[in-house]
């Protein structure tokens, strides 16, 4: 970062506002770009904090460089924990922001506003003591696997990637998993994005109980215009044609939703249309915080009603011990990105996708869905992205070369992976803070070559 943005942030209010001005004249940083960085910086510095601190359990120092990862911007705040109280305050400058912890819904940014997750309580999520899926014993571990395993955690932190969770399923049990120093299986790990597919599944219960159709339309009042003709299918593949970029500079639609606005349900149902629905994929975490609002919807209790039931007809019956789902200051599921589970957690997902709807005796969604949900969609700009999975075919060039062409996976920011292979009914958790490009094509077929 430019030296004279650390100077902005030591400096005093009347200060910074001198140096924003010289800032804008000077450096080409736009007014909207100044004006909302240092409510954006300490929004993400309290909220990671907070999450990182009280739901994964990690430690300060590793949390402060984490989070600065992101911008170096970051690296210069200040945070203040309070564990008897679980709350996080980040400071830049003469500007801070806290955020809270809540037993059952982690973490959140505070507002000045009545908070409704105050009254929101979730009983733990408690395996029973099985064998993996169905609890959380593992007993079925493959010495060779695991052997080579451990090795490529340890070449892949070597190379600077920041694995923290390797997890290997082949034929429905784990046959090896892998951890970082401090990290072990019991451990819950932010997925990002790929709460997004997780969102997708919960929108598949709905549809398999009849509360939703995928051709579904007028699905908000406030879409009086154009809008209403976007179909609830158009939001599960991103073609919906809204005007949202997946940007994160200050003072972008993705930063405002995320770290400045209490409700992003309200925030979203504001953007405009840009493209003819159904014919235009343009990746949107805003996008996935409506279907989340639609699954409030249909489920049509309050907040607590709401999250109770979605615990009880998913979590549970896959017994996922260590998951959080994270709520904005609404109450609202965070589905574009803030759920956290172990390895063991998220290879569920995984496994219920390879089982087509089905783990643990029960059926979560129908097959059909499953299929539906790993088809390309029709846009006339990327294909490889289906029901919230990303899919390998569908595009021009495939995403995992060395991969089978029917192989999907749930993707989050920072390298999170969980990839379903099928045709070696094979399924691969990779959890991490990768600063880069993850080396996935070469891992994950090197994992295919292993029960060759």
């Amino acid at each position: 970062m430019k030296k004279w943005l650390i100077r902005v942030l030591s400096a005093s209010a009347a200060v910074i506002a001198l140096l924003l001005a010289v800032a804008y004249w000077g450096l080409g940083y736009s007014p909207k770009y100044l004006a909302n960085a240092p409510s954006v910086a300490t929004g993400i510095g309290a909220k990671l904090a907070c999450s990182a601190k009280y739901v994964s359990g990690f430690n300060e120092n590793k949390i402060a460089a984490d989070i600065k990862v992101y911008s170096s911007i970051l690296a210069l705040l200040n945070y203040q924990y309070n564990d008897d109280r679980k709350t996080v305050v980040a400071a830049l400058g003469p500007f801070a922001r806290s955020a809270s912890f809540q037993q059952g819904v982690g973490c959140y940014l505070d507002y000045k506003q009545s908070d409704p997750r105050k009254s929101i309580a979730i009983a733990p999520v408690v395996a029973p003591l099985a064998a993996w899926p169905k609890g959380d014993v593992v007993f079925t571990i493959d010495n060779d696997i695991q052997t080579n395993l451990d090795q490529m955690l340890k070449s892949d932190n070597q190379q600077g990637h920041d694995t923290r969770a390797l997890l290997v399923v082949k034929n429905g049990k784990i046959v090896a998993e892998s951890y970082a120093k401090g990290i072990d299986s019991s451990t819950p790990l932010l997925g990002w994005s790929m709460t997004k597919s997780v969102n997708s599944l919960l929108i598949g219960q709905l549809e398999m109980e009849a509360l939703v159709d995928v051709d579904d339309t007028n699905l908000f009042k406030q879409w009086k215009d154009e809008r209403k003709a976007i179909r609830l299918e158009d939001l599960l593949t991103m073609t919906d044609g809204l005007a949202y970029e997946e940007e994160y500079d200050p003072g972008q639609i993705a930063t405002k939703m995320l770290f400045q606005s209490e409700d992003t349900a309200k925030f979203m149902k504001k953007v405009k249309l840009r493209h003819t629905p159904g014919e235009y994929f343009e990746y949107s975490s805003g996008t996935a915080n409506l279907l989340s609002d639609i699954i409030h919807q249909r489920l049509e209790g309050s907040n607590q009603q709401d999250i109770v039931e979605i615990y009880d007809r998913f979590f549970r019956p896959l017994a996922m011990s260590s998951v959080v789902l994270e709520t904005d200051a609404q109450g609202l599921l965070m589905g574009s990105s803030y759920m956290f589970a172990s390895a063991r957690d998220w290879a569920k997902i995984g496994q219920l996708m390879l089982n087509k709807g089905e783990l643990n005796g029960h059926r979560f969604v129908t097959q059909s869905w499953v299929e539906r949900s790993i088809t390309p969609n029709s846009s006339e700009n990327k294909g490889s992205y289906g029901y919230q999975w990303w899919l390998n075919k569908g595009s021009e060039t495939m995403r995992w070369p060395s991969l089978p062409k029917n192989s999907y996976a749930a993707l989050g920011n920072r390298e999170q992976r969980v990839l379903v292979v099928p045709d070696e009914q094979l399924v691969v958790v990779r959890l991490g803070w990768s600063k880069g490009d993850y080396i996935g094509d070469e891992n994950f077929s090197t994992i295919v070559d292993w029960f060759k």
